[in-house]
């Protein structure tokens, strides 16, 4: 049936820290299909750009989607990636997290986390400005 596309962005500001996540949901003609952001209480870089992971693919997983397609998850965070795929490399802090992220990809089962360069994550970026200025 072909491959959904998720492209994530987390990112966080100011002390104290104002965050945020975002993402855009395509099909694979490039049909946008689902936007998503909020804001974050305090949290660092790396934890929003996890929980917009997370919360892509939990989204997916609840969706009318899951069972008929593939999904890609692009990131422009390669630490991210590397967690997401040595385990070992995995920071403790971030063990509940990496759990929700873990069991979602074993019921979508076709996901792949995958890095973007942010130029090409531009479209994420924006679905979240919005929750950084307020």
């Amino acid at each position: 049936m072909g491959c959904l596309k998720f492209n994530v962005d987390g990112s966080s500001s100011g002390n104290p820290r104002r965050a945020g996540y975002g993402g855009i949901l395509k099909g694979d003609t490039g049909k946008l299909i689902a936007i998503l952001s909020g804001p974050l209480k305090n949290s660092d870089s790396d934890l929003t750009e996890l929980t917009a992971i997370r919360i892509a693919l939990e989204v997916f997983v609840k969706s009318e989607w899951e069972n008929n397609r593939d999904l890609a998850v692009e990131t422009d965070s390669m630490v991210i990636i590397s967690w997401c795929f040595n385990p070992v490399l995995r920071q403790w802090r971030f063990a509940e997290t990496f759990k929700i992220i873990d069991h979602c990809i074993i019921l979508v089962q076709n996901v792949k986390i995958v890095y973007v360069c942010r130029e090409v994550n531009n479209c994420a970026k924006t679905s979240k400005s919005s929750m950084l200025l307020a």
